[in-house]
């Protein structure tokens, strides 16, 4: 396998040496001379399309928090994301307040591309200003010169980020190259969970009362209830989903997981499923599992992953399922459909379950900041244009920031009672506008700019089952939050090649117990134990460890 930093420093060394005077600048003629292949590509859009609602960059800026004095530039995005930016009425507010204009261009609309493009912009030597792209490419371009350091701006120029950087050391580290230089800033991402959700009208004509579950043991049995009341129905499973049916680990007490002193599982690329076949909770989740499958209560065919997404939804809404521990936006959808199968169609939200001892047990969520989504600067770009990039972002770190690219303008899209905001505007009707139209949305894992997040008004603008149910559950005692980790490209090379067969090895081992194709005792589960062990197990571990201790130097 090749090694990608020699692969990247060829591109730069390439990229340096075909420099020419008509690189792209603040004015983004670089914009013209994108690639052929790209998507889109030459199509150069301003976020605030009315100009009379937009001051000049000449103009004073009369935004609280913003320290800049207004100006232009330009930024290649993948072009889903600009269409979401062109129809945000925060955002066009922000233009208007800072007087910053960023002609967006657009570029493919799949994103993974989008980072192929960036590779061949640099080649080119037709990047825009500033640009997204991944960390490792960040790091990797920005130590060739291909990439502002963002430390010197940050420290002269954005207070806001600075004080942001001070107050979380684990992202100051987590973005610091290893040459102390900051190359790329990473947005920050909802660290949200899967839900426990379930049919109540199921439930309640089965007489199974949802605040008696509290336990795993509890869970089991209600499903046992729910399989002898709906036992008339063909093919009816109470407990469905679609994927991998291993995903039961937070119920069990065996998530993968990581810190400065341990790495127990599969952590590399496998943040929010990731399991530990070594964590005492792990024959007990298998065992339960193969209890489930033999007495009927889980769907077999979803075990045998012969159950697509398609036959998981349908057997929801047809009453053939009433339980699913999905993603967390999936119980309102469901909803939205199944009164046109069962006009008594009630999708609620369970709460997660403690252990034996009565201690809530943890639902792993991703990391706090998206590794594919880092801004970066182009070093062609003229310091005056830097200064005004960075102090854009800048004031999204601000309170006045924070505040209208969360909640918008106050009277408007929020109102305050009793010290708390509160959404004047409605969800579902916003998010009902077509493309093209504005509103007011802040969703806040779509990549908009770089900033903060605020949590509580995430939750807040959504459907009212998904609100109640994040606000309630998606807090410290409920969750284990993924950490961000940066691989060396070694790392990442082994733990590919390792986790490829491996992690499918452990997978098929699971199921083969689950379905009894495997007697289940503890001999044979010490022997697959060892075989794990001996296919890779142990040095994936290792190498996650390392990966975590060299990116938060302990």
């Amino acid at each position: 396998m090749r090694n990608k930093k020699k692969v990247i420093s060829i591109i730069v060394a390439l990229a340096m040496t075909a420099a020419s005077l008509t690189a792209c600048g603040s004015g983004g003629k670089g914009a013209e001379s994108a690639p052929a292949a790209a998507e889109g590509t030459g199509n150069t859009t301003a976020a605030s399309t009315e100009a009379e609602s937009s001051t000049t960059g000449s103009e004073e800026s009369d935004a609280d928090g913003y320290v800049g004095s207004g100006g232009t530039y330009t930024m290649y995005l993948h072009s889903t994301f600009v269409d979401w930016i062109n129809d945000l009425e925060w955002y066009k507010e922000a233009e208007k307040r800072t007087g910053v204009t960023v002609e967006y261009q657009k570029g493919t609309s799949v994103e993974n591309d989008v980072y192929t493009e960036v590779d061949q912009m640099v080649l080119s030597n037709t990047l825009t200003d500033s640009t997204m792209c991944k960390q490792d490419q960040a790091n990797i371009y920005g130590a060739q010169g291909a990439f502002y350091d963002l430390k010197p701006l940050i420290d002269e120029y954005a207070p806001h980020i600075k004080a942001y950087l001070d107050a979380n050391p684990d992202y100051e580290s987590l973005v610091t190259n290893e040459d102390g230089s900051i190359y790329g800033l990473l947005v920050e991402g909802i660290q949200k969970g899967s839900f426990i959700f379930y049919r109540q009208d199921h439930f309640d004509k089965a007489g199974v009362d949802v605040s008696g579950i509290k336990t795993v043991d509890d869970f089991t049995e209600a499903l046992r209830t729910l399989k002898a009341y709906y036992k008339d129905v063909p093919n009816y499973y109470p407990l469905n989903g679609r994927e991998t049916p291993l995903r039961f680990q937070s119920l069990f007490n065996c998530n993968s997981n990581i810190s400065a002193e341990e790495s127990n599982g599969f952590y590399y690329n496998n943040v929010e499923l990731g399991y530990d076949i070594h964590a005492d909770g792990a024959y007990t989740m298998v065992e339960t599992m193969k209890k489930w499958y033999d007495e009927g209560l889980i769907n077999p065919e979803w075990i045998a992953g012969a159950f697509s997404e398609g036959d998981w939804e349908a057997a929801m809404w047809e009453g053939r399922g009433s339980i699913s521990f999905d993603f967390y936006t999936r119980p309102a959808a469901f909803n939205l459909e199944g009164k046109n199968y069962d006009p008594d169609y009630n999708m609620a939200i369970m709460d997660f379950f403690n252990d034996t001892d009565g201690n809530p047990m943890k639902v792993q969520t991703d990391t706090r900041y998206n590794q594919k989504r880092a801004t970066v600067i182009n070093a062609k770009a003229s310091e005056e244009t830097a200064k005004t990039i960075i102090q854009f972002i800048d004031y999204f770190y601000s309170d006045e920031g924070q505040t209208l690219a969360n909640w918008g303008v106050e009277g408007i899209s929020y109102e305050e009672k009793d010290g708390q905001k509160e959404y004047i505007v409605s969800y579902d009707e916003e998010l009902a506008k077509p493309d093209g139209e504005m509103e007011w949305s802040f969703l806040s894992d779509r990549f908009t700019i770089c900033k903060p997040l605020d949590t509580t008004a995430f939750y807040s603008f959504n459907s009212e089952i998904v609100k109640d149910a994040a606000l309630k559950l998606f807090t410290d005692e409920h969750l284990q939050y993924g950490i961000n980790i940066i691989y060396s490209d070694e790392q990442s090379e082994e733990l590919a090649t390792l986790t490829a067969s491996l992690k499918d090895s452990c997978d098929a081992g699971i199921i083969a117990f689950i379905r009894g194709t495997k007697e289940l005792n503890e001999d044979n589960w010490k022997a697959f134990l060892d075989e794990m062990d001996a296919a890779g197990y142990t040095r994936m571990e290792e190498l996650q460890l390392a990966a975590y201790q060299n990116t938060y130097n302990d």
